[in-house]
C-alpha cells in the first residue's frame, strides 16, 4: 500500500520525539485530511446551486423531516447555535427556500419549513453532494465501504451518543456521550 502524508508525519514524530505516542494520529490525522478533501468536493459540487454545505445540512434536515421542524431541533441537527440557526434561517428565507411560522404547539417556538423551491433545491443539492461522495469513495470496494461505515458509526456514536429518533435532548448533538471514561482517566494519569 502506498504511503500517505500521515505516514510521513508519524515517521517524523517517531524520529524526532520517539517517546511520543502517535497511534491516534494515524486515525485522526487521516479523518481530518479526508474531511477537508470531502468538504472541498462537496463545496465544488454545490457551487452551481449557490448553496453551501451548511445550507444543505439545514435544507436536508427539513426535507428528510417531511414537514417543518422547530428551529431549536433544526439547530441541533445541523450542529448550529441558536444564533447561527437564526442567521442561517434568515439567509435561506431571503432566498425563498424556507419560511418560518409560529409553532401551534408552543407559542415560544418557531417552525421552519421548506417552500416548494426549497424542496427542489434540497433534492438537487443532495444529488450533487452524493455524486461527489460516490466519486471520492470509488477507491473502496463495497465490502470495504461497509466495514468503514460501521467503524465510523461506532466512533460517531462514541462522540455524540446514539441518534435520537424523536426529540433530541439538549446534549445529544453538542456534547460527547461519555465523559471521564476509564480510558480518559487512564490517559490523564499517564500524562
Amino acid at each position: 500500500m502506498d504511503a500517505d502524508f500521515v505516514d510521513e508525519a508519524v515517521e517524523g514524530w517517531a524520529r524526532e520525539v520517539p517517546r511520543l505516542q502517535t497511534s491516534a494520529l494515524e486515525i485522526t490525522g487521516r479523518l481530518e485530511r479526508i474531511a477537508r478533501h470531502l468538504d472541498r468536493r462537496a463545496t465544488e459540487a454545490l457551487t452551481e446551486s449557490g448553496l453551501s454545505c451548511r445550507d444543505l445540512e439545514v435544507l436536508g434536515a427539513l426535507r428528510r423531516s417531511g414537514s417543518g421542524l422547530p428551529a431549536g431541533r433544526l439547530a441541533k441537527a445541523a450542529m448550529l447555535t441558536s444564533g447561527g440557526m437564526t442567521g442561517q434561517a434568515d439567509r435561506l428565507a431571503n432566498a425563498g427556500l424556507v419560511v418560518r411560522h409560529p409553532d401551534p404547539g408552543d407559542r415560544r417556538a418557531v417552525l421552519v419549513s421548506l417552500t416548494p423551491e426549497g424542496e427542489g433545491a434540497a433534492e438537487d443539492a443532495v444529488k450533487a453532494y452524493l455524486a461527489a461522495g460516490e466519486e471520492a469513495l470509488m477507491v473502496l470496494s463495497d465490502s470495504e465501504r461497509s466495514v468503514l461505515a460501521e467503524l465510523l458509526r461506532k466512533l460517531l456514536v462514541g462522540l455524540e451518543g446514539p441518534a435520537q429518533r424523536s426529540e433530541p435532548s439538549e446534549d445529544s448533538v453538542t456534547k460527547p456521550a461519555k465523559a471521564g471514561t476509564s480510558r480518559d482517566k487512564r490517559r490523564f494519569h499517564e500524562a
